[in-house]
């Protein structure tokens, strides 16, 4: 009975596992819509953060951005109000 139980979350991990790989360089960054996603080892994009949800339990409205400060750069959700092309340049 066990086994029943069990096959299905087999498979699943398996199936996920075995999927042709995005082609991704494992952790570079973009955006996809409204949602930061990052490339795991495997060469496959994940969501990193969903802006849409951030902006539900937020009191303000965020979007998915470019950020380059500091040397550290990549995608992430920014509130509506930062001007990106500031933070891009390395200012926040």
């Amino acid at each position: 009975m066990k086994a029943l139980l069990l096959a299905p979350l087999l498979a699943t991990a398996l199936l996920t596992r075995c999927r042709a790989p995005d082609g991704c360089a494992p952790v570079s960054t973009r955006c996809a819509g409204n949602v930061a996603q990052i490339c795991n080892g495997d060469g496959n994009w994940q969501v990193l953060a969903d802006c849409d949800a951030v902006s539900e339990h937020s009191s303000t409205a965020f979007t998915c951005t470019y950020v380059d400060e500091e040397g550290i750069a990549g995608h992430t959700c920014l509130p509506t109000t930062v001007d990106a092309g500031a933070v891009e340049g390395g200012v926040l």
